[in-house]
């Protein structure tokens, strides 16, 4: 076997292991539904041989992780905050190739909530909403996934794209930094029929550095056996059950409201609650009309 013959098997046998693992850990915590954000390029270790059949082999190899799971993708566009219409058949997925892809040939349903959009495979979570629609709040995709016993994998993606975190910013009740912004606009369902809505989003403050401290975060969870990571090459993928990790975000919040701030946030955030002494507003940020 020459070279290429020895990297190739490596690859491949690494890539089973890994997978292997995976498979393990979904039978083990008994998930049923997982949400997958993904970066192809620290997925598992697929030759690419072409765009469009390397979005494929990802996919396949992704819904083949265990029988009967349900998956879900975000299929997330922002275009609604800046009036476009929400279109749940047609508005694309704008946070990466596979899950465009998985939404246009693979999903069976798409959830109707503008900007924080699911795409997914099996059981369709049938979300009610009002026409004030909360995307992290209690009647959220995000809240079905808590619980419903789900999973979250980083499919080589970052920490730092783990949407869920507003879900448990919100549920914390503690969230002092950011401030509620409702955007109206109009939903267009798969059927073709309309509904107008506002949807309530809890915004960075205007004009200001906000943003989270990762590494602690990352390393947190780590220490507190909440995330596994599974490595090898240039896979890089992270796996944990949804509750327990909204659970200890909570927990830490309860402890520290501004628990999950970077240090440059927290030298402004700090100093104007205590100015103040309440949660920040719209209106401490921006002229209302």
């Amino acid at each position: 076997m020459d070279i290429r013959g020895v990297v190739a098997f490596y690859i491949r046998y690494n890539f089973m292991a890994i997978k292997e693992q995976i498979q393990q850990k979904l039978f083990d915590d008994d998930s049923n539904t997982l949400l997958v954000h993904s970066d192809l390029m620290q997925g598992f270790e697929i030759p690419f041989k072409g765009r469009e059949s390397f979005v494929i082999s990802h996919t396949e190899e992704l819904l083949s992780l265990k029988k009967d799971l349900n998956v879900w993708m975000p299929a997330f566009n922002y275009d609604f905050c800046k009036g476009i219409e929400f279109d749940v058949k047609n508005t694309p997925s704008i946070v990466g190739p596979l899950t465009e892809y998985f939404r246009k040939n693979t999903a069976d349903w798409r959830t109707s909530i503008p900007v924080f959009s699911f795409s997914g495979i099996g059981e369709n979570p049938n979300l009610d909403f009002t026409n004030i629609i909360d995307p992290f709040g209690a009647k959220s995709a995000f809240h079905w996934l808590y619980e419903h016993n789900a999973s979250l994998m980083h499919y080589g993606s970052s920490l730092h794209s783990s949407t869920i975190l507003h879900y448990a910013e919100r549920m914390s009740n503690r969230l002092f930094y950011r401030y509620d912004k409702l955007f109206k606009g109009k939903i267009v369902q798969k059927d073709a029929s309309s509904i107008d809505c506002e949807f309530n989003f809890h915004v960075r403050p205007m004009g200001k550095h906000l943003d989270y401290n990762w590494a602690k975060i990352e390393s947190d969870l780590f220490d507190n056996n909440i995330v596994t990571q599974y490595q090898g090459g240039r896979t890089r993928i992270l796996l944990c059950k949804i509750k327990e990790l909204v659970d200890f975000w909570i927990s830490q919040i309860n402890q520290n409201p501004l628990y999950l701030l970077d240090s440059e946030s927290l030298l402004w955030v700090e100093p104007m609650i205590e100015k103040l002494g309440s949660p920040f507003l719209q209106s401490d940020f921006e002229i209302m009309k």
